[in-house]
């Protein structure tokens, strides 16, 4: 007799237990309120320019295995306000899928100036393609739209934000340790398919610390964390500080360790140095996740903690074809994206892609977070204020920074962090949760069940409590 599905627990309040004292939960809750700050206040979108500015000009120097040189290109939000992306220099993203049959896209390219500029990694990923010609953001826009004219949809390149425009000065800040690892919650239960959480970021630590965290998480040359590689003066590689975005997929995949001890966590990195990646490295990550479980025969949850508007209507492209692809061919594969945190109601992808689930940020007493990307296209929400997680060694700023004095992250160390890219995880762990507590469980089918019946709050989707978060 076939037995259907138990339907998952929610997880207790005191499941995820912090060991923080009041001292240290006060010292929390401030470098919390300064992250919130930075990421909302308009009055800091001189600092972010000045962050950007800092990375490209350490980007236009760099070799070309850490560079990836990028312009500003200008965007109009729903909002009626004029913004930008990041756009990888001269470069276009082109869906043959969505061509018209009768055109040759590759003779147009190449008589406006593009060439081919690498073959895809992913032998999968055949419906896009990247070309680069010498072009600034305004020739670019011009071609989009001539290209348009003749059937052809292509779309910048984009670069692909960890969450903020850029995750700028809203820095993680150490906290108390939360103790060893829970070897025997470790141990897969004997019988039950094995569950991974791949995590589409910037990498895992090459650190091997001593309190087991993170140690099953398997560290290859192409997907250990670039933690400290610019700037590159006189072919030396570094200045003693982490770079920008540094221990970011370190950071969420503590995450999901904290809340599913028991599951696979895979690291897939995507980015350059800076925490700067690409449409296209995005798409090939996600796709090599989705292959690699179905050869191994595993369920798997993608996790990607990554977002970019659409420009001018068009979304990335690349990530676009992903998406389908995985959803067409992976129906069982779960993708968890993060809502982002420009704080509008303007799509961010992969989030709002169909198929996919968009998360967004919570405080800790479950009202919306000020910075969280919202509406009717996120599904969840989770505390995203204050999470506390595991990270890496070394110095912060990743440029000496006025406002906050020079502070050094030791050996085994835990951050506190905000942001909806900390909000996605907790919701892939608790599906991994579920699905290793039942074998006949898909990812899926474990996240409807976990939201049934919960509350929903307008904009933010249904309300789930994870780990508690910093109160502020």
């Amino acid at each position: 007799m076939n037995m259907k599905p138990r339907p998952p627990s929610a997880p207790s309040p005191d499941e995820f237990p912090e060991h923080r004292s009041s001292k240290q939960l006060k010292i929390d809750a401030a470098h919390a309120r300064r992250q919130v700050q930075v990421m909302i206040v308009d009055a800091r979108r001189g600092r972010t320019n000045e962050i950007i500015d800092q990375m490209q000009e350490r980007q236009d120097r760099a070799p070309g295995q850490f560079a990836l040189p990028f312009d500003r290109y200008p965007v109009t939000d729903l909002a009626g306000q004029r913004t930008y992306v990041l756009v990888a220099r001269g470069q276009l993203v082109v869906d043959f899928e969505a061509t018209r049959p009768e055109v040759d896209p590759l003779q147009v390219l190449r008589r406006l100036g593009y060439r081919p500029w690498k073959q895809a990694e992913s032998s999968q990923q055949r419906r896009t393609a990247v070309f680069e010609g010498r072009k600034g953001p305004q020739d670019l826009a011009g071609d989009v739209r001539q290209l348009a004219k003749l059937g052809i949809t292509a779309a910048p390149h984009l670069v692909v934000p960890l969450g903020h425009i850029i995750k700028g000065d809203d820095y993680p800040f150490a906290t108390a340790a939360l103790g060893d690892f829970p070897q025997a919650a470790a141990a897969r239960r004997p019988g039950v398919p094995a569950v991974r959480v791949a995590v589409i970021d910037t990498g895992i630590t090459p650190e091997d610390r001593t309190d087991s965290w993170l140690d099953t998480i398997v560290r290859r040359p192409d997907n250990t964390e670039l933690l400290d590689v610019l700037p590159v003066v006189n072919g030396r590689a570094g200045d003693g500080r982490l770079d920008w975005s540094a221990g970011h997929g370190s950071f969420a995949a503590g995450i999901v360790q904290r809340v599913a001890p028991r599951c696979e966590v895979r690291a897939y990195r995507f980015t350059r140095s800076d925490g700067l990646g690409t449409d296209q490295e995005a798409a090939e990550a996600m796709l090599r996740a989705a292959h690699e479980a179905a050869t191994d025969g595993v369920r798997l949850i993608i996790n990607a903690s990554i977002g970019t508007p659409a420009v001018d209507g068009v979304p990335p492209l690349a990530l676009q074809s992903a998406v389908r692809t995985i959803v067409d061919r992976f129906p069982e594969v779960l993708i968890v994206a993060s809502a982002g945190n420009n704080g509008s109601k303007d799509p961010m992808y992969p989030a709002a892609f169909d198929g996919v689930v968009a998360v967004g940020a919570l405080t800790a007493d479950l009202l919306p977070a000020p910075f969280s990307s919202h509406g009717d296209w996120v599904d969840c929400s989770c505390v995203g204020l204050g999470v506390v997680a595991t990270f890496v060694t070394g110095t912060l700023p990743p440029v000496p920074d006025p406002s906050v004095a020079d502070y050094t992250f030791p050996a085994n160390s835990w951050a506190v962090w905000s942001g909806t890219s900390f909000s996605a995880p907790q919701i892939s762990g608790l599906v991994a949760r579920a699905c290793l507590d039942d074998p006949k469980l898909t990812p899926r089918d474990a996240l409807n069940a976990l939201l049934a019946g919960r509350r929903i709050l307008r904009d933010y989707g249904r309300v789930l409590r994870v780990l508690p978060g910093t109160p502020v």
